[in-house]
């Protein structure tokens, strides 16, 4: 593994790495990537104005791995008596999807999957993909709202899925559910987790979730009066939640909703923090948002396989670092399966973490 990490910029076809600071950042429920960079203006102001200029595209590595492809959005110099500097941020191509208004020649879909949704709004040539264990389920109606851009309209379909909309180094988008993946090794105390936190949190969690919506046709109860339950097990007490959805939906995919909601719950239950040194895992990959990586800190009373939710990368003249936040897997419908759990007779954090069943309503 590389004990130095060069941060390179290419843009019109040269190459540049000099860099006062760095950072960049990725998440599994961001769609596009976002960097900074503080310049050391080598080449002179003039001439890194228009390098660099506001829309200028963009491909960023650490040494030969590609981390982002994308646009500048803000050029900003800043001069005194004493010193001169440029700061430069931006965005993946998927900020284009982000930002932009929908347009389609009916605003309706009947029988497609999100996907093929997606690539039917993808007028910006950003690309869609879908990751690796994806079950995409045939939307039978979906309806644009006016004004709404080309993400919400993809992100609130597959959230009805129980997916998330990650943005990809290549300035993709993917439509991913969590944890297929994993990294290397894993996040220890002692050994190379530089600084944590964590924080166990159970006040959105509730006993009981009911979601509640309608077919977008059919004038029956079981059109109009569509309902599923699901419970948590692991609260003791009485807190129930209902849920009404307002696209079109049957009672499977209700019920589906329901199980997302509870699991999306008890998972962000449990999250921390964590400081590392370096850009990469023990097996030489760059972090990447949406892999399980196995956590052990007795301070932090975490001590299982753990979602890497958002990477934010930083280099500076204190060197390469990555700030990584995690989540209990349950959080994006991840198994925790682990050989470091196997080998260490864990199975998770705490028996407070199981979160039962439930059935649909009839």
């Amino acid at each position: 593994m590389p004990s130095e990490e060069i941060v390179t910029v290419v843009v019109g076809g040269s190459r540049y790495s000099s860099w006062k600071s760095v950072s960049i950042g990725a998440a599994v429920k961001d769609a596009a990537r976002s960097f900074r960079l503080e310049a050391a203006c080598e080449t002179g102001a003039a001439a890194t104005a228009w390098t660099f200029r506001a829309g200028a595209e963009v491909d960023i590595y650490f040494n030969a791995d590609l981390v982002l492809r994308g646009y500048v959005d803000r050029y900003q110099p800043r001069i005194s008596e004493r010193d001169a500097s440029v700061t430069i941020s931006g965005r993946s191509k998927s900020a284009d999807m982000i930002d932009s208004s929908a347009e389609h020649k009916t605003g309706r879909f009947e029988k497609k999957n999100v996907k093929q949704i997606a690539e039917e709004l993808d007028k910006f040539g950003v690309g869609v993909e879908v990751g690796d264990g994806v079950d995409l389920k045939t939307v039978p109606f979906a309806q644009l709202n006016p004004g709404e851009t080309v993400f919400r309209t993809v992100e609130r379909l597959t959230r009805s899925q129980g997916l998330a909309v990650m943005g990809r180094a290549d300035g993709k988008i993917e439509i991913t559910t969590g944890g297929k993946k994993r990294h290397a090794g894993g996040i220890v105390e002692g050994e190379n987790l530089k600084q944590g936190e964590a924080d166990h949190n159970w006040s959105n969690r509730h006993s009981k979730y009911v979601v509640k919506g309608q077919r977008a046709s059919g004038s029956t109860a079981e059109n109009l009066e569509i309902e599923a339950e699901v419970k948590d097990e692991s609260l003791p007490r009485y807190r129930p939640t209902v849920i009404v959805i307002a696209e079109d939906t049957d009672k499977d995919r209700a019920k589906k909703f329901a199980e997302h909601t509870r699991n999306r719950a008890a998972g962000n239950a449990l999250k921390a923090t964590v400081t590392l040194q370096g850009f990469r895992d023990d097996g030489g990959t760059v972090w990447e948002p949406n892999r399980l990586i196995w956590t052990d800190s007795s301070f932090l009373q975490i001590q299982q396989d753990m979602l890497i939710e958002t990477v934010t990368f930083r280099q500076d003249e204190r060197g390469s670092m990555t700030v990584i936040s995690l989540v209990d897997p349950k959080a994006y419908d991840a198994g925790t399966k682990s050989k470091q759990a196997k080998r260490r007779g864990v199975k998770k954090s705490g028996s407070e973490w199981a979160i039962g069943g439930g059935s649909a309503a009839p």
